[in-house]
């Protein structure tokens, strides 16, 4: 028995990374079988049946998380009004910086704006903080820092390794946020817990070249319930890059190589339950078939997770609904209820 350890390439890169491996399968089983060989040939002892515990390799590949997006918050530039007559100075240096940015275009002049933008952010939130700035000074402040960095990123080169970590932060900066109708800590924990990177590729528009970044947040009430990391094609990025989103059709996300450990793991954060699954089988011919459906958590079995009485609430509800309102609307007013009752625990389409 050889025990486990067998890595898994969660971000495709082949190298030392802590979420990758650096050698194949068949150079893990290699030196393996070649050195309990060699030993048993300088012993003369029979050759064993050799044993492997590898959970995360055998069971990463198997489950894909796939959730909609249900909405997007995206930067829109404005126009930006210059500082009041009596504006501190330090309002003023970011007006400065501002005009700058429309004529001096050069590399070195543009690190140095992005750099005097920041520094000047930064001590607007210290002098907010000490009271030298009011809240729509502050907002103002930052309300130009975005639109500088909005500009800035027109400007910058990626072919300048100079700008390379400049535009990784800008592009940070002013990513879209997706909302994605999952629960991150119910889902893909490790991404929380320890930081885990899993592969995240938009699965509609996939005809379409990626026009924007995106960060993704679930749909819980906490700040901790977003991804952070993103593989990409030069590696590990802070966002993702995604085709537009559109309201009007559906545009779906897919989570991949999360079939180790994540769904056994998963929390009830903010009561987000267990989600629908489907076994799908592949045959000979590279047809998938649904083998199997089940159902994810509702929301009474959530409240019975957390000892909340189902029955007695309804029958609560169900008293003040014959005393509060006429006999034509109690039976909807039920249904309703019970239809809550018995519905998803994430977001449902009407």
């Amino acid at each position: 028995d050889v025990g486990g350890g067998l890595a898994v390439d969660y971000d495709g890169t082949r190298s030392q990374s802590h979420n990758s491996m650096n050698y194949s399968l068949a150079e893990y089983a290699n030196n393996i079988v070649y050195t309990i060989g060699d030993i048993c040939k300088q012993y003369e002892q029979p050759f064993p049946t050799i044993i492997s515990e590898s959970g995360r390799a055998l069971t990463a590949h198997h489950a894909v998380l796939i959730s909609n997006v249900i909405g997007t918050e995206s930067y829109e530039p404005e126009e930006i009004q210059a500082p009041a007559d009596d504006a501190p100075l330090l309002l003023n240096n970011m007006w400065l910086s501002w005009q700058q940015l429309h004529v001096l275009t050069d590399d070195r002049a543009l690190i140095e704006i992005y750099h005097d933008s920041q520094g000047d952010l930064a001590e607007a939130h210290n002098q907010f903080a000490m009271g030298l700035l009011d809240l729509t000074q502050r907002a103002w402040a930052e309300q130009i820092n975005l639109r500088v960095c909005y500009e800035l990123n027109k400007h910058m080169d990626n072919k300048n390794r100079f700008h390379r970590p400049i535009i990784d932060e800008l592009n940070a900066r002013l990513a879209d946020k997706f909302f994605v109708n999952f629960s991150l800590f119910q889902s893909l924990p490790d991404a929380w817990g320890i930081d885990q990177v899993f592969p995240v590729l938009p699965l509609s528009g996939l005809t379409e070249a990626p026009q924007r970044r995106a960060v993704l947040l679930d749909i819980t009430c906490d700040s901790d319930g977003a991804l952070d990391h993103y593989v990409d094609g030069q590696g590990i990025e802070s966002t993702l890059p995604v085709p537009a989103f559109s309201a009007e059709k559906p545009y779906l996300m897919g989570f991949f190589l999360v079939g180790a450990y994540q769904e056994i793991l998963g929390d009830m954060h903010n009561l987000f339950g267990d989600t629908h699954s489907a076994m799908i089988s592949m045959d000979e011919h590279g047809e998938a078939s649904i083998v199997e459906i089940n159902q994810g958590d509702t929301v009474a079995d959530m409240m019975r997770y957390v000892h909340l009485d189902v029955e007695g609430f309804q029958s609560s509800y169900a008293q003040l609904v014959a005393a509060k309102l006429p006999p034509a609307e109690q039976q909807s007013v039920l249904d309703e209820l019970q239809a809550g009752l018995d519905g998803y625990t994430y977001l449902e389409e009407l």
